[in-house]
């Protein structure tokens, strides 16, 4: 795949004349599983846009770790820092092979603040990371851990009713960091949702009913004291 053809995934809306222009200044790279885009404090050299892959956003110190959000295919991975010229807030670490358009963050800056139809694509993309921002802290503040895993499985099944297969993209001790529990925690709630039929093999999850799981989180919201 050339650079156009791979920008031209991501940004779908620009006209290829822009497409052009940002993939002469663009190039793909393949980054290892585990490898480091960046890292909290840095400066952005680049803007990432993702064409296959997972990328998980660590924040906190060493030990403390914690994993803000992860970005799939189809991403750009924190447009914020490049436009502000600002240091990242967070790192961000391959969780499976990555293969990646790197942008150079000056010339996507400057396009960003003189085209107006790159200026409308960063506009939508940020409001949807927003949004998803808001979602997640509105979880991990406000439901306990059993909901929050319950949360994120039905967020992520692809189906609202019937059986279901969910392949974890990271570990189970990342999916902890995520969800902002402790690995321990996050072992009890998965015993209890047995109850419901959710089985887990490793970094497999079979869920008999998608449908059931979704009644249970209903619930939950309805007994919470308001």
């Amino acid at each position: 795949m050339d650079t156009a053809s791979a920008l031209s995934r991501i940004f779908p809306s620009l006209p290829q004349t822009l497409i052009r222009r940002l993939a002469a200044v663009s190039g793909i790279q393949r980054i290892g599983k585990g490898s480091p885009l960046f890292r909290e404090g840095e400066r952005a050299h680049f803007v990432y846009a993702l064409l296959d892959g997972r990328v998980s956003l660590i924040s906190g110190p060493q030990g403390e770790e914690t994993i803000a959000d992860f970005m799939d295919a189809g991403d750009v991975i924190l447009i914020p820092p490049s436009l502000l010229e600002l240091p990242y807030m967070v790192t961000a670490k391959a969780v499976t092979e990555l293969l990646v358009v790197m942008i150079p963050a000056d010339d996507f800056r400057r396009m960003a603040e003189t085209e107006l139809s790159l200026a409308v694509a960063v506009n939508r993309i940020l409001a949807k990371h927003w949004r998803l921002l808001l979602r997640h802290l509105t979880q991990t503040k406000f439901r306990d851990a059993d909901s929050r895993l319950t949360q994120y499985l039905l967020d992520n099944v692809g189906t609202t009713d019937g059986p279901a297969h969910l392949v974890l993209q990271g570990t189970k001790q990342d999916l902890a960091a995520h969800l902002g529990v402790t690995p321990a925690t996050l072992s009890r709630s998965l015993r209890r949702l047995r109850g419901v039929g959710v089985k887990t093999s490793r970094s497999e999850i079979e869920i008999e009913n998608v449908s059931r799981l979704d009644a249970l989180l209903q619930q939950a919201r309805h007994s919470t004291p308001q």
